[in-house]
């Protein structure tokens, strides 16, 4: 048998109920690359002890709720809970290139009115909206991330294509 590629994937948070579910919290790009979850790992002894899925319900902001073959009540699903776990990588979904906004830090802005504006900074993720972030002529500017503004992402030449809204740019200048 193949020795598992464990990668931390989340927390075991709290109990549910008197038949040893339990709740946790799982990375959301790990969760997001869920075929199918049979086993999860939780370290013991320095060493990953499998424990296998019965149950799950998962998320894609990777909260859950999971319940173990082997934990058949409360006080067992208790002496799991507060432990991070590890899964299997090779029983992921390949990582998609580009799954985050972090990916994109770094590209050059190109407007389709001004040409190079600047170069991406960050992406400000807001519970509304997200906002790139790049700077002008020596200022911060602000611009929202979303299909009207943002064009087109070449991951080749490392560009985005952006329909800054008229007058942006001069309100931080």
């Amino acid at each position: 048998m193949e020795e598992p590629s464990l990668i931390k994937a989340g927390k075991l948070n709290k109990t549910f109920g008197l038949k040893g579910h339990i709740r946790f919290f799982m990375d959301p790009e790990i969760a997001d690359r869920i075929k199918k979850l049979d086993t999860i790992f939780v370290m013991h002894q320095k060493k990953p002890l499998p424990f296998f899925v019965d149950e799950l319900d998962l998320t894609e902001s990777g909260h859950g709720m999971i319940h173990f073959e082997d934990v058949k009540d409360k006080t067992a699903a208790d002496e799991l809970v507060g432990r991070e776990f590890f899964v299997d990588e090779k029983k992921l979904k390949k990582k998609k290139p580009f799954t985050s906004f972090a990916d994109f830090i770094g590209f050059e802005l190109i407007d389709e009115n001004r040409g190079l504006v600047g170069v991406l900074d960050d992406v400000l993720q807001l519970p509304q909206h997200e906002l790139g972030r790049f700077l002008f002529n020596g200022k911060e500017v602000l611009f929202p991330w979303n299909e009207e503004v943002v064009r087109k992402i070449d991951k080749r030449k490392k560009e985005i294509s952006v329909r800054l809204p008229e007058g942006l740019l001069e309100v931080y200048l």
